[in-house]
């Protein structure tokens, strides 16, 4: 049986007073990572967050699972292939500047403010509630379907590291963690520094990163490709190297060849020295995967929006698993405000995603033969 779209507005907007409670209940959690304790390898603030987020999924009647304390997750159905959900409930350092008390829960002007409103405790609860939802107006599952969430994604991802060496991957799913629409590719990163001795290195930055456009161009490592569009270079900061002076800045990469661009910069520093500090490898996804094409044509349908599906520069649990894509929770046009002071999540976007996930699971769900990502 197909869940209409209509039934499943209905009954989140029945749900929509319990969900904000579940909401401010993560939210006064301060979950940002510590030193590691028995069964809490992030530290207790982070063990205590998954442990809420277990505690409502049991309550809903969801068969729930925790790998060590990596992550937790709650399951509607059973099988051996899954749909995933993949919600990180960890945030990062509040920072100076609140206007409000960041692990208060405070409601204003239909905005949840605090740290992790937005990254990602508020979409996390927008997608357990899709799944409760769907549950609820008893969608058969074609596959099982599970919202896992982690504790470590600002910090590193061993969570997911940890969860995919232990569990079997899903076969379609989404990361409610960047924007909308569908999401079929993240950029890589690879971060530079460059250093020397003080003549060369002081002409080298006037001559070549005084006059940067972005692109790389003037560095000579300009590239592009059909899905991410022109490399990106962005963040150089001036640094200390064993008493001397040294650039950093990093780049946002399409795929690429990292060899031949660090030989080109090689070759323009002269006879400074370069050195690739880290480099992650871009993830790409199949555009025509079922898994991309049933969750545009859900953000399309709910939305009205023709919206092309799109890639990203951000980096989600995504580039971890290639079967699961970012989708949500941010819309055309909007500002990234994660990691700010007064981080918000607009309570209206609240409900419009975990319409938006619930549909898109409903069509994940009618999927019989996937072409996969």
């Amino acid at each position: 049986m197909s869940i209409s779209l209509v039934a499943i507005q209905q009954e989140l907007k029945r749900l929509y007073p319990q969900m904000l409670e579940d909401y401010r209940r993560l939210m006064m959690i301060p979950s940002k990572k510590s030193a590691p304790l028995p069964g809490a390898p992030f530290g207790a603030a982070c063990a205590q967050v998954l442990q809420a987020a277990s505690d409502i999924c049991r309550r809903e009647g969801l068969i729930t699972g925790n790998v060590d304390n990596y992550m937790v997750y709650g399951q509607y159905g059973t099988g051996e292939e899954y749909v995933g959900m993949f919600g990180h409930l960890d945030v990062v350092e509040e920072g100076v500047g609140w206007d409000r008390p960041p692990y208060a829960a405070v409601i204003e002007n239909n905005r949840m403010y605090g740290r992790g409103a937005l990254d990602s405790k508020g979409p996390s609860i927008a997608a357990l509630y899709a799944l409760i939802a769907l549950k609820n107006l008893k969608m058969q599952p074609l596959r099982p379907i599970r919202m896992i969430f982690g504790a470590n994604e600002e910090s590193g991802m061993a969570d997911m590291d940890y969860y995919l060496q232990h569990c079997k991957a899903p076969v379609m799913g989404f990361v409610p963690d960047n924007k909308f629409p569908a999401i079929y590719g993240e950029r890589g990163r690879a971060v530079i520094q460059i250093s020397g001795p003080v003549k060369e290195f002081n002409d080298f930055f006037n001559n070549y990163l005084l006059r940067l456009d972005g692109s790389g161009k003037t560095l000579g490592i300009a590239c592009s490709d059909e899905h991410f569009g022109n490399l990106i270079v962005r963040g150089v900061k001036l640094v200390e190297v064993n008493g001397k002076t040294a650039v950093n800045f990093s780049l946002s990469t399409p795929v690429c060849d990292i060899k031949s661009i660090l030989s080109k910069l090689k070759s323009t520093a002269g006879n400074l020295t370069v050195e690739l500090l880290s480099f992650t490898e871009w993830a790409l996804k199949n555009p025509n995967s079922s898994n991309v094409q049933a969750l545009q044509a859900a953000y399309t349908e709910v939305m009205h929006d023709s919206a092309t599906i799109t890639t990203t520069t951000g980096m989600t649990y995504a580039h971890k698993c290639q079967s699961v894509i970012p989708f949500g929770p941010s819309f055309p046009g909007q500002n990234g405000i994660a990691h700010l002071p007064n981080e918000w999540f607009d309570l209206d976007d609240l409900m419009k995603c975990s319409e938006i996930y619930a549909y898109g699971l409903a069509k994940l769900n009618e999927v019989t033969e996937i072409i996969p990502s």
